[in-house]
């Protein structure tokens, strides 16, 4: 619990020449020993097991122990091994210096046990070290990485490069000359490896996407000429480490993909993470908190990176694991280069609808192109059908819950200020989707600026964000466009922008203030201005490009697919089963619980009214998997008896299928339905009973199965799935539906009755704390006793597409425009508004 600048600092202040680090792992050797050298005092690295610390002498030694520790760390051969190559000690450690006590008291309080013994530092003096050596240690990195010796792929690239011949040269030229290619092929290998093992990689993340070299290489897929994006942004000359290119990969896939690489590189590694006590403990320790709070208790993996090398390396392992025990800012020290493999959710997902939807005969763009392995290329041709431009419309008005990147409140409310009808808005869209720009107003200015088709700034680099600064990129330009400054100066400036600092980038900020003041006048020092001020919201549009691929394509299926967009989701994650439920019926769909086929197949039903119908899957109930849910969809029961005794499923999970009205065809009454549930696991058949009271003579009272009321039907399938489909009483809605309130978060206002707890609009129920009876609610929480009207009260002008006349009529809702004018059963689909409640 030392921290390793003051046990330096100490030991020079009391004359300690040298320090050995006794531990039981080797998480702390890279900063102990730079920490040394920085203090000029010895440090000595060692491995304590039991009472005895193992001595490294040397950088060799080191390594041996290493080797003895990764292979034997957990098996009783390690003293054994240790003894035979290793000189130790046998004083106890301190672990804590003079005025500490307290520190250590608070840790071991809260790991609740203490070490057996503990030295202090009056032990000490006049203490020999009886181990000799030079304890000189060069730890440094012996990563390898892969590289295709058997040709110049890079060259090979050049010959075949047809469009961008100088781009991609320049680009190869700068890799080469800071040898970056060794890490170029090895991502490369990966992203192949994944492809030949059908695992989805996701089309790209971070500054990289603005790279050619990597989309010729496959390693992206968005071709970065189509959408101006800058390599400098990724690579330039400034650059000494190693880039990032990190790699987005399918969830379920991911463990899968790091063994395949093991397989073929053997020296694959995960990375140690630590942490300090979570600030809930913390703040019980009081005054003690500032210092603990630096002090790793806990050591985790780090969630996306490995190390990887053809070659083995030199480093310590958790024993018994795949895992290095240093953090990645150690092993970043020592020269070692991380991969980032990340598990994305949605690309699992948007995989699996991508092979649903091959099914599917009214898929539009499967007529014009039936492979879909690239939804990434034919994004084009999905935004050109109705159903892409349908996709716009309902993005514009915020109906994005589910949707990569676009489901939070304040995506919601980006989306309905810019209104995105093309790529290249949605793009600014996700840029935009931070707290950061809405409070600055950002949004709200664009808004304007495109409702009036004005520039903010007439600057050419500015024109796809209507004059407003809001790529990194665009930054970068200006300064190398207009203020004639190098690449490496440009991302220099944007560095310390992104820090708020321009502190020692002054000089570079006044070349550009002068040249933009030279050149625009007044406007183009308030640009310069607007520019210093971009920490609070600029973004990177490399980035923003690759992820808009994927948030477009999930509000397409979303919108246009919904029932097959929400059985995959659903297959992955069940914890949106509300969310999923409110959305269908906001599109107008009726939800019914999971069927399974018993008895006869049922009459040819209404076609119209089948398409409108959402069955819920079996996977969303607890206890049944998607796998065991597909053999069940192909097999038919002959009673529920048979199903009872053949489907596998545990009495609880039958019972639960009961609850939420699976069996209500069959059944009159889940009650009745549960009481047959039971008897059949219990063997006893009611009837034989009734006959055997009457040969017997005795007499039994007929049990009254009373069907349950709608109330208590709500009350079942809540305590099920956590969502209800059946309304626990009746009420009929002229306001606006709970659906489509909660889908878009808007302060619409709602109809609704109450009953033992839940609310209803007739159609959707939710949770509703309050006495029984009918309400008038502003959406989410905002109750008045009966059945009032509601006016829509607005601070500007609204669009034409952002008013949405209403069907049921009645004079309920209307909007109150700026001037006092009213539209009559209307409601908007928009920001900024103040509902009302009309008492008449």
């Amino acid at each position: 619990m030392i921290k390793f600048e003051e046990l330096f600092k100490w030991c020079l202040e009391n004359g300690f020449d040298q320090v050995v680090l006794s531990d039981t792992t080797f998480s702390g050797v890279v900063k102990f020993l730079q920490t040394a050298t920085i203090y000029k005092v010895k440090g000595i690295v060692g491995l304590r097991v039991g009472i005895d610390t193992y001595i490294a002498k040397d950088t060799n030694d080191l390594k041996k122990m290493f080797s003895v520790y990764n292979d034997y760390g957990k098996t009783p051969k390690l003293v054994e091994l240790l003894k035979h190559n290793f000189e130790s000690i046998s004083q106890p450690p301190i672990y804590y210096l003079p005025g500490q006590e307290d520190y250590f008291k608070a840790l071991v309080e809260y790991f609740g046990k203490a070490p057996e013994k503990v030295s202090s530092v009056a032990d000490f003096k006049g203490f020999e070290l009886n181990v000799k050596g030079e304890f000189l240690y060069d730890l440094k990195s012996t990563q390898t990485l892969y590289y295709n010796d058997s040709k110049d792929v890079f060259l090979e690239l050049l010959e075949n490069e047809k469009e961008y011949y100088n781009r991609l040269r320049h680009e190869i030229e700068l890799v080469k000359k800071f040898g970056f290619e060794g890490y170029f092929y090895t991502i490369k290998r990966i992203v192949d490896l994944a492809k030949e093992n059908d695992i989805e990689v996701g089309p790209g993340r971070g500054s990289a996407v603005g790279s050619l070299l990597a989309y010729r290489l496959g390693i992206t897929k968005i071709n970065p000429m189509k959408f101006g994006l800058l390599f400098e942004r990724f690579l330039n000359e400034g650059r000494r480490d190693y880039p990032d290119i990190d790699l987005d990969v399918e969830d379920m896939q991911r463990q899968r993909l790091i063994s395949i690489l093991r397989e073929k590189f053997a020296n694959v590694f995960n990375i140690s993470a630590f942490a300090a006590m979570p600030e809930k403990i913390l703040n019980e320790y009081g005054a003690l908190s500032d210092y603990l709070c630096d002090i790793p208790v806990q050591k985790t993996t780090h969630a996306a990176g490995v190390i990887i090398s053809t070659t083995p390396m030199d480093l310590p392992l958790t024993p018994g694991t795949e895992t290095v025990e240093w953090d990645m800012k150690d092993l970043e020290k020592l020269g070692y280069v991380k991969f980032d493999i990340l598990g994305l959710k949605t690309l699992t997902i948007l995989k699996h609808i991508k092979e649903e939807a091959k099914q599917l005969w009214n898929f539009s763009v499967i007529s014009k192109n039936s492979d879909l392995n690239d939804l990434y290329e034919m994004l084009p041709e999905f935004e050109r059908t109705n159903e892409g431009k349908k996709t716009y419309k309902y993005i514009s008005v915020g109906f994005t819950d589910n949707v990569f990147q676009l489901d939070s409140f304040i995506a919601k409310q980006v989306v309905r200020d810019l209104k995105p009808r093309k790529f290249e808005e949605l793009v600014l869209a996700i840029s935009l989707n931070r707290p950061g720009p809405i409070k600055a107003g950002v949004t709200r200015e664009i808004r304007q600026l495109k409702l009036k088709k004005e520039l903010k700034f007439k600057v050419p680099q500015l024109s796809d964000t209507y004059g407003f600064p809001i790529y990194q990129e665009q930054v970068m330009k200006i300064a190398m466009d207009l203020a004639g400054l190098t690449s490496v100066q440009a991302d220099e400036l944007r560095k310390a922008i992104a820090k708020k600092d321009v502190s020692k980038v002054r000089e570079i900020y006044e070349t550009l203030t002068n040249k933009l003041v030279e050149i625009y006048g007044s406007e183009g020092k308030e640009l310069a201005r607007v520019i210093l001020s971009l920490g609070e919201y600029a973004f990177n549009k490399s980035h923003a490009v690759a992820y808009a691929h994927i948030t477009y394509l999930m509000a397409y299926f979303k919108i246009n697919y919904p029932k097959l967009f929400y059985d995959v989701y659903l297959k992955y994650d069940t914890t949106i089963l509300p969310t999923a439920v409110y959305n269908l019926q906001a599109l107008g769909f009726t939800i019914r619980p999971p069927k399974v086929n018993i008895g006869s197949l049922p009459a040819q039903s209404n076609r119209k009214a089948e398409e409108k119908t959402y069955v819920m899957p079996l996977y969303v109930v607890p206890g049944i998997s998607p796998e065991k849910a597909e053999i069940l969809q192909n097999q038919t029961f002959n009673s529920f008896e048979e199903f009872v005794e053949k489907s596998g499923f545990s009495l609880s999970t039958i019972e639960a299928l009961i609850k939420i009205g699976t069996f209500d065809e069959i059944f009159g009454s889940r009650r009745k339905a549960i009481q047959k549930l039971r008897s059949l696991k219990s063997g006893i058949n009611p009837e034989v009973v009734k006959i055997g009271s009457k040969l017997f003579g005795k007499v039994i009272q007929k049990e009254e199965i009373k069907v349950e009321d709608d109330w208590e039907r709500t009350q079942m399938e809540y305590d099920i799935l956590k969502i209800a489909l059946t309304p626990p009483t009746k009420i009929e809605n002229l306001l606006a539906p709970f659906s489509l309130a909660y889908a878009l978060q808007l302060p619409f206002g709602i109809h609704v009755a109450v009953r033992a707890g839940f609310g209803t609009d007739g159609k959707s129920v939710f949770k509703a704390h309050i006495p029984d009876g009918e309400y008038t609610l502003i959406y989410p929480n905002t109750y008045e006793l009966g059945k009032l009207k509601i006016d829509y009260v607005l601070d500007e002008e609204p669009l034409k597409s952002e008013i949405s006349k209403t069907t049921a009529g009645n004079g309920y809702e209307r909007i109150v425009l700026p001037n006092g004018e009213i539209i009559q059963n209307a409601r908007p689909l928009k920001n900024s508004f103040r509902t009302l409640f009309v008492r008449s």
